[in-house]
């Protein structure tokens, strides 16, 4: 599976392509701004994507409003990397189109699993 990660952050942007890097059924491509993450989603091919939500603009949530409204992508899942993880703001992401919110800090190591099951369920 093809996946876009994107983190302002370098050091979690390094720790998950490190963590990546032996999945053979996982492609990851990384980048670490909101502007260079609207290239690639128009650029297409990807099966999923990974958006921190606060980044400088265009943010997660920007991101998400941009799969979501193209449709090659709009039916592609979406992961939600936040630090501000509640009911109600994981709630309010869903509404908005994410498949799923993956609360910040995470285990890079357990990344992988955690993107075969989204995308296993779609």
């Amino acid at each position: 599976m093809k996946v876009l990660f994107v983190d302002n952050e370098t050091d979690i942007v390094t720790l998950v392509e490190l963590a990546l890097d032996g999945e053979d059924d996982i492609e990851l491509t990384a980048v670490t701004s909101g502007e260079a993450a609207m290239g690639e989603i128009a650029s297409g091919g990807y099966d999923m994507f990974v958006f921190d939500l606060m980044m400088p603009p265009p943010d997660g949530r920007q991101l998400l409003r941009a799969v979501r409204s193209d449709p090659a992508n709009a039916g592609k899942p979406v992961l939600m990397c936040t630090a501000k993880s509640d009911a109600v703001a994981n709630d309010d992401l869903r509404d908005a189109g994410a498949t799923d919110v993956l609360p910040k800090p995470f285990d890079p190591l357990s990344l992988a699993d955690v993107l075969r099951e989204i995308h296993a369920d779609g």
